[in-house]
Order: structure tokens, then C-alpha cells, then sequence
């Protein structure tokens, strides 16, 4: 049996995954270092964890979905034109700081309630985002361009809405990994029994890393199949509407042992629409063969 790593959740280090001078840098520290921006994130919490008995919805999990979701595009930026450079708007330091925006802001319509937190996120991040927009571009209309780049991602984030850039795609799949067992372990504590926290319980790390057949390989660690119905509810979920579902594999370790994610039966469906047509989240193969328009 494989000695099982268990994820440290409260030691990421987003700044890590960032170059220092950047746009997307500047953003972080603003975000990080804002009294509004983490006041909301601990009410987001209170709410989520003390009321609803949900999982972390709070600083660390903005942390968290933020570092895998910077993680992700780090890998995916090889492969994918994110739709700022694509459509004109700006380059990778501009899609990165939307990524980074729209992660790690994303579950602040918590502080309201949990039912259309999507909706009401995207009303308390657009005055924070754009203070700060507005002293990193001189051109007013790109800082508007690029708020509104966010802000979908914000929406977006919801596991029915379908993402309709790259930059959302990448923040769904960020709030989709972070579902190791720390993230339960308060509900748990608290008496919060059911398959959601038993199978978060049971996940110890997420690793992503470049994949042989597709882009992006997800690695889920777990010490029982329990954990199974997370990744199906969560993290599979996420991903039917992340527009990358096709460039990524899930792959699951039970104990060290490999578990073959489709020969297991399914402990939840996940119901879709067909995906929409993106013809602007291209892959780079197709774009250095044809001219951009």
C-alpha cells in the first residue's frame, strides 16, 4: 500500500505561480491585502460552514480554487489561446489577472445566501475589480473589457452555466479541485454525516500536471472509494460545463491502486446541455495554421 500525502490547504502559496511587476501580481496583492475583499470572504463562511453546515467557502478556499485554477492555465496556456488574446483584448498577463479575479472572488455572493450566490457575487466583485482595473490600464475601455472577462467567470462559476470563454472554463475547474478532505473537515466535525462530507473526507490531494493524450491530467488521492462520488458530483460536474471536459482526464488513485473512473458505476448523472460552439477558445495547433482574423 502507497503511503498517502495529504494536501496542506492553509500553506498555498498563489504568489508562487505569479511573476512579481506583473498586472496579474498586483491584482493578488490587492485582492489579498483588501479589509472588504477578506470581510466578505469570512462572512461567505460563516454563511456557507456556521448556517448551511457546507464546505469551506472562505479565504482558504479562495486561495485554494485560486492556486489550482492558476495551476491549470499555467499547463492549458501550452495548448489553448485564452479568449483575451484570441479576441483581441489584451495578452497572457491580462488573461491570468482574469482568472485570478474571477477565482478567487467567486463565492463572495455567499455573504447573501447560498441560493443565486452566482448573481449576487458578480454585484459586490464589479466595484471592487473596478477601482483597481482602473489604475492598471490606462485605456478605460480595455479595464472594462477586461472586468467583464471576470465577471462571466464569476457567473459562470455555477455547475449548470455553461462557460463561453477559456478564462471561466479554467476558474469552474479551479473551484472544481479544491475538494480535499480539509475542505469538509469543520461540517464534519460538527456533525455534518452524509456522502458529501464522507467523500470528501476521504480525498487527500489533487494534482494536476500535463497529460500524454490530452492536455491537462487531474490525479484524485483518496484512502476509499467513497471519494469516488466526489469527483463525480464535484469535479465531473464542473467540468460537463467548463467547455474543456474533452482536454482533460481524471485520473484516481484508491490507496495508490489506479480506479478506472468509467468502470465504476455512476453514483450521480450530471444532465447537460450540448455545449455551445467556442470558436474563440481555440486550440494552438488549429490557430498557427489558419490567420488570425
Amino acid at each position: 500500500m502507497t503511503p498517502q500525502i495529504t494536501f496542506d490547504r492553509s500553506r498555498i502559496q498563489i504568489a508562487d505561480l505569479l511573476t512579481p511587476g506583473t498586472k496579474a501580481m498586483e491584482m493578488y496583492q490587492y485582492l489579498k491585502n483588501s479589509p472588504r475583499v477578506q470581510s466578505y470572504l469570512r462572512t461567505a463562511n460563516r454563511m456557507a460552514v456556521s448556517r448551511l453546515g457546507y464546505t469551506d467557502h472562505g479565504p482558504i478556499h479562495a486561495e485554494v480554487a485560486t492556486w489550482y485554477a492558476l495551476k491549470a492555465f499555467e499547463i492549458l496556456e501550452k495548448t489553448f489561446i485564452p479568449n483575451v488574446v484570441a479576441e483581441g483584448i489584451g495578452d497572457i498577463d491580462d488573461a491570468r489577472l482574469v482568472i485570478l479575479s474571477s477565482t478567487y472572488l467567486h463565492d463572495i455572493g455567499m455573504v447573501i445566501h447560498r441560493n443565486e450566490h452566482p448573481l449576487t457575487a458578480i454585484q459586490l466583485a464589479r466595484p471592487i475589480l473596478e477601482s483597481k482595473l482602473a489604475d492598471l490600464y490606462d485605456d478605460p475601455s480595455k479595464a472594462t473589457d477586461i472586468l467583464s472577462f471576470a465577471l462571466h467567470g464569476i457567473y459562470a462559476h455555477d455547475d449548470d452555466t455553461m462557460c463561453l470563454t477559456f478564462e471561466a472554463g479554467i476558474t469552474k475547474l479551479g473551484d472544481g479541485c479544491d475538494m480535499t478532505k480539509g475542505r469538509t473537515i469543520i461540517p464534519y466535525q460538527k456533525g455534518k454525516v452524509d456522502i458529501h462530507s464522507v467523500s470528501a473526507l476521504a480525498i487527500n490531494e489533487v494534482t494536476l500536471e500535463q497529460g500524454d493524450d490530452v492536455p491537462l491530467r487531474i490525479t484524485v488521492a483518496m484512502d476509499n472509494p467513497a471519494g469516488v462520488f466526489q469527483v463525480q458530483a464535484v469535479l465531473q460536474k464542473k467540468l460537463s460545463t467548463s467547455g474543456l471536459k474533452d482536454h482533460v482526464v481524471v485520473d484516481i488513485l484508491v490507496n495508490g491502486d489506479r480506479l478506472v473512473l468509467s468502470q465504476v458505476k455512476r453514483l450521480f448523472k450530471v444532465h447537460v446541455a450540448d455545449e455551445p460552439d467556442l470558436a474563440s477558445i481555440k486550440e494552438r495547433s488549429v490557430e498557427s495554421s489558419s490567420p488570425r482574423q
